[in-house]
């Protein structure tokens, strides 16, 4: 009897250790990435990130990638002004509005969107949270995401 609760107890240590092991090596797990967030009858994905530089050397540019698809029965307008970039210091940062290559664009019911929203952050900014609060529309339905941006 004795020798049977070794080796239950042996199992159980090893399944912590384990457990914590994994735990431990993935920082990863926070990010946002590909999961889709539903709001306003839109269900939004961040799908790529990537650090770009910015003309203003205390600066990077985050290029961030949006599929958008429109569940509802209405046709629905969105774009990279709908998104707001929030760092770690409490500050959002809107759309670069500068960037020629932002997305935005009216979404016909069960259709999708593809573009990129390009946000001026801190240079060396990591993690950082993405929002859906649109212009135009319901504000009480809002999205969030959090991600780190890649470095440069």
């Amino acid at each position: 009897m004795k020798k049977s609760k070794s080796w239950i107890a042996l199992f159980v240590l090893s399944l912590t250790l384990v457990a914590v092991i994994a735990g431990c090596g993935t920082t990863a797990g926070a990010d946002d990435i590909g999961k889709t967030r539903t709001a306003n009858d839109l269900e939004m994905t961040v799908t790529h990130v990537e650090t770009l530089n910015s003309k203003n050397d205390k600066m990077q540019l985050a290029k961030i990638d949006f599929e958008i698809t429109n569940v509802g029965s209405d046709e629905a307008g969105v774009g990279a002004g709908d998104f707001v970039v929030e760092t770690k210091d409490g500050k959002k940062r809107e759309v670069d509005g500068m960037h020629a290559n932002n997305f935005g664009d009216a979404i016909a019911a069960g259709k999708m969107l593809r573009g990129s929203g390009y946000y001026e952050v801190p240079a060396g900014e990591q993690d950082v949270t993405v929002i859906y609060k649109p212009v135009n529309g319901k504000a009480d339905q809002k999205a969030t995401w959090t991600i780190t941006l890649p470095e440069k």
